[in-house]
C-alpha cells in the first residue's frame, strides 16, 4: 500500500465513524454538511462541518493550511523554512511571524522534553529522506556524521525582527511534526469566524472539532490500528476534549529485511523509536498539545505518562509494536477497546 492509499485509508476509518455515529433516528433529518478534501502538507485533510457558513469557513480554513504549508514546507526550495536551512552557517533569515510562533513552539518543547523532540532534526530527516527516498538505510557513520547538527539550543531567533539563525552549516530546522496542528488551529479559527459551530477537521490524525454533532452527539472517532490498515484499534467521543492527536510509525515507512523504518526519529540517536506502534492523545486546545504525540512516541509508555501529568485532563492511548494496549486512567469507562 503506497504511502496515500495507508492515508486515506485512516481517514476514511475516521469518516465511517463518524457517519455511522449519526444514523440515529433523529438524525435522519439533520442538516447534511458540507465536506471538502485536499492533500496538503504531505497528507489527505477533510473538513466537515455544518451550517451557513461552512462552505465559505471550509473555503477559509484550508486557505489557512497552503498559507502555512507555504511557509514551512521544506522541500520546497522557496519556502521561508528552506530560506532558513540554505542560510545555515551564513546568515539571518527574516521569516512571517507565524514562523517565528511555530518555532518558539518548538524550541520551548525542544527544552520541556531535554532533547526527546529538537526542531533542529532536520539534518537527520533529510538524510534518511522517508517518504522522499527509495528504501534507504543510512550506515551508523552518516547517522553519527549528523547527530552534532541537532541542536535546538544553538537555534537562534529574534521576535522582535523576525528573523532566524541557524548558526552552523548543514543544520536543518524541521516543522513537520508542528506544521500541522499550528495550522489545524488556524483552520478552526478560520471556521468559528465563518459562524461555523460544528466541525470536524481532520489532518491526517491531527483531529480538531467545533461543539458538538447537529444532533447533539458527540463526534465519535475512531483510532486505527498500527497494524491493520483497515482495522479500528479503539473507538471513544469527543464528549470532554475538542482536541485529538496521533502519531504513528505506520504513516509514513518502510520495511526492509524484515525491520519497520518509520518517518518518526529519536533526535538523540537519529535512529527509530522501537517501542510504540502509535500514540493517540486527547485533549482540550487550550492545553496546546502540539508535538506532545510525536515525542511520547519517543519517550516510550512510562516516560510519556509521566509528561502527561503535566497537563491535567489530557488523556492518551498508547499501543505498543507488540500489540499491547495502554491507556491513562482518564479514558477508563470512556473509550471502546
Amino acid at each position: 500500500m503506497n504511502k496515500v492509499s495507508r492515508l486515506l485509508t485512516g481517514i476514511l476509518l475516521i469518516s465511517l465513524l463518524i457517519f455511522s455515529a449519526g444514523c440515529s433516528a433523529g438524525s435522519l433529518f439533520a442538516p447534511k454538511p458540507y465536506k471538502e478534501t485536499q492533500f496538503l502538507m504531505d497528507t489527505i485533510i477533510e473538513i466537515t462541518a455544518y451550517g451557513p457558513g461552512s462552505e465559505a469557513g471550509t473555503k477559509a480554513a484550508f486557505a489557512e493550511f497552503k498559507r502555512i504549508n507555504e511557509l514551512t514546507n521544506r522541500f520546497d526550495e522557496t519556502s521561508q523554512v528552506s530560506k532558513v536551512n540554505q542560510a545555515a552557517g551564513k546568515e539571518k533569515v527574516q521569516v512571517d511571524p507565524d514562523v517565528i510562533a511555530m518555532l518558539k513552539l518548538a524550541r520551548s518543547r525542544s527544552e520541556q522534553l531535554d532533547g526527546a523532540f529538537d526542531v533542529t532534526i532536520g539534518a537527520l530527516t533529510e538524510l534518511w529522506g522517508i517518504g522522499h527516498k527509495e528504501d534507504f538505510v543510512p550506515s551508523d557513520a552518516e547517522i553519527q556524521a549528523r547527530l552534532p547538527l541537532v541542536n535546538f539550543r544553538l537555534l537562534e531567533i529574534d521576535d522582535q525582527a523576525n528573523t532566524v539563525f541557524l548558526p552552523k552549516a548543514g543544520m536543518r530546522i524541521d516543522l513537520g511534526a508542528v506544521g500541522k496542528g499550528y495550522a489545524n488551529r488556524k483552520a478552526v479559527e478560520a471556521l468559528k469566524a465563518h459562524g461555523v459551530k460544528s466541525a470536524l477537521v481532520n489532518a491526517g490524525g491531527d483531529v480538531r472539532i467545533i461543539g458538538k454533532r447537529p444532533d447533539g452527539q458527540p463526534w465519535r472517532l475512531g483510532v486505527q490500528d498500527p497494524r491493520n490498515s483497515e482495522g479500528i484499534a479503539a473507538k471513544l467521543s469527543l464528549s470532554d476534549w475538542d482536541v485529538l492527536e496521533t502519531s504513528g510509525d505506520y504513516q509514513r515507512f518502510f520495511i526492509k529485511d524484515g525491520v519497520r523504518y518509520s518517518h518518526i526519529l529519536d533526535p538523540r540517536t537519529g535512529y527509530q523509536p522501537r517501542e510504540v506502534a502509535s500514540i493517540t492523545i486527547v485533549a482540550n486546545s487550550e492545553n496546546h498539545v502540539d508535538i506532545l504525540s510525536t515525542a511520547m512516541l519517543v519517550l516510550g509508555v512510562e516516560k510519556g505518562r509521566e509528561l502527561l501529568r503535566q497537563y491535567p485532563g489530557t488523556e492518551a492511548i498508547f499501543i505498543t509494536t507488540d500489540g499491547k494496549k495502554v491507556i491513562t486512567s482518564g479514558l477508563e469507562g470512556k473509550i471502546e477497546l
